[in-house]
């Protein structure tokens, strides 16, 4: 049986990577790769705020599913607010029901926030503000990124770069509705480039340029400290040399062979591919039966 690891154990190796008390922090997990924690994701979240202490400021994405536009019936269906769940984890979910954690007030990119500077960074993240702008503001400051867990893709910075670089891509029609100010209800559509990408392919320039300060296991989880500022600017290097960089490898994806203005793909090739792999699916479910 798998031995659980404990809140003690994790401390040591959020030390170990280099987390130093006063830390401004953001922290991207996956927990399955951690293996068995007692305590679970509630346990990472003490060690985490421990090892900061009083004078640091954990930050994580809690990001909110939209919905298609334009929205049909009561518009109460598609409202959001701060409790609203997030899709972005078991971690950012924790982190969303701490009593001490403060949520952005963007009304679909929301990040979480304890500590320190949680309530400046949260509260003026609004409807008007770029949907990244807490990890701009991050990077700007020098603030550290830990990714736990070797697939987990980016490392905080590469959408900002992809902003800053002016890179555009065709936003969807989709949207929530969300109470202003006033406690009125109002619409809200996506105005920002998101989307797929294959972010691991940055990875290897972090190690190659200083983006990386340590790599190090947190638990069982393969897992790096980068410096926020430091892949922002390799990001940004790289994009105005390769805007395609970051597109991943499948000829049937759609985000990246169509969607940015600077895809390339061509619609009945992303198409014949899809049936390709739909045809091999449905050959392969037949097969096993």
């Amino acid at each position: 049986m798998e031995e659980k690891q404990t809140k003690a154990g994790l401390i040591s190796d959020l030390k170990a990577i280099g987390i130093q008390p006063g830390e401004l922090l953001h922290i991207k997990v996956s927990m399955r790769s951690l293996g068995k924690i007692e305590g679970g994701a509630e346990a990472l979240l003490e060690a985490l705020i421990e090892v900061i202490g009083t004078e640091g400021t954990l930050v994580c994405d809690s990001f909110i599913n939209s919905y298609p536009l334009p929205f049909k019936g009561d518009l109460k269906q598609y409202l959001v607010d701060d409790m609203t769940l997030t899709y972005a984890g078991a971690f950012a979910r924790t982190m969303v029901n701490h009593p001490d954690n403060v949520r952005s007030q963007h009304p679909i990119k929301k990040f979480s926030a304890i500590g320190k500077r949680a309530k400046e960074l949260m509260l003026n993240h609004t409807v008007g503000c770029f949907a990244y702008n807490p990890l701009l503001i991050m990077a700007q400051e020098g603030a550290k990124n830990l990714t736990i867990g070797k697939n987990v893709q980016g490392v905080g910075t590469t959408h900002v770069a992809v902003h800053l670089v002016g890179l555009q891509r065709k936003k969807p029609k989709e949207g929530v509705v969300y109470r202003d100010k006033d406690g009125e209800l109002q619409e809200y559509r996506v105005d920002w480039n998101g989307g797929h990408g294959n972010f691991l392919k940055f990875k290897p320039l972090y190690e190659a340029k200083g983006g990386i300060i340590k790599r190090a296991d947190i638990g069982k989880a393969e897992s790096i400290l980068t410096d926020m500022k430091k892949t922002l600017e390799i990001e940004i290097e790289k994009l105005k040399e390769d805007p395609a960089f970051f597109f991943c490898d499948n000829p049937a994806c759609k985000s990246c062979r169509l969607s940015w203005d600077h895809s390339t793909g061509k619609l009945f090739e992303v198409y014949y591919h899809l049936a390709r792999a739909k045809v091999r699916k449905i050959i392969s479910k037949y097969i096993k039966q």
